[in-house]
Formats: structure tokens, sequence, C-alpha cells
């Protein structure tokens, strides 16, 4: 689908900070605490190499939890208050993993836009 005005704004205002284009935004809405998403990487070839990824949090605060993938030992945990906005670039995918934990303490809603390049390969073509 295209982006609509109000994607368009943010996605230029993201793309001007990071200095990189972005053709994909994906939309996660946490409803509350109970709704997370497992640790992962998104380095999938469809990303390209190595990927970019800009993720833009509004409503409820919930922390993104980071793990080395080779190092378990180390960990990072990042506040994401609204309007806050995290950047993996360069090799953070290929070496962390990273989610969103369950709480039992936040009871308002989240919405995470994550904006993405898909190379041209993957896209289908009209």
């Amino acid at each position: 689908m295209p982006f609509s005005k109000e994607l368009i704004k943010a996605k230029t205002k993201i793309e001007f900070y990071c200095g990189i284009e972005f053709n994909s935004v994906l939309a996660n809405l946490y409803r509350d605490g109970m709704d997370y998403m497992g640790m992962h990487s998104d380095d999938e070839p469809i990303f390209g190499c190595p990927p970019s990824i800009a993720s833009l949090s509004l409503g409820a605060e919930r922390p993104i939890h980071f793990k080395h993938k080779a190092k378990k030992h180390l960990k990072i945990k990042l506040p994401q208050s609204s309007g806050s906005l995290l950047v993996m670039t360069g090799s953070t995918q290929k070496y962390w993993k990273h989610g969103i934990n369950k709480s039992k303490r936040i009871d308002t809603p989240r919405i995470n836009l994550t904006f993405r390049k898909i190379e041209n390969k993957f896209l289908k073509q009209p």
C-alpha cells in the first residue's frame, strides 16, 4: 500500500536524520504490557546487507532489550519513550538480538513504526 501523508512526513524526517532512504514500514500495536516481541534479529536477505532499521515509538514507554548472539552475558536495556527513534545500522543485526518483553505494569498502548529498506529484487513488480 502507498504511504499515507502522515507516514511520508515521518519517513522524510527520519530519512533526513539517518541519511538512509526507506521504502517500507511495519506497524506494530502493543495494546498493553502483555503484547510483546520475542528476541530476534532483522537479518534476512530481503533487508539488505547490512540492514538498516529505524524504529519510531509512539505511546507507552517500553524498553527494548538487546542480547549479544555469541557473548550471552552482554545485555543492554534501552528505554523507548513516546516519540523516540532507535536506529539500528551496521553490524547490529549480525551480532545482536532484540525484543520487547512482557510487563504487567503497562496498561496503555504503544505503536511502533519500523522503517526498512526492502531490496528491489524482493519487491513485487506491477
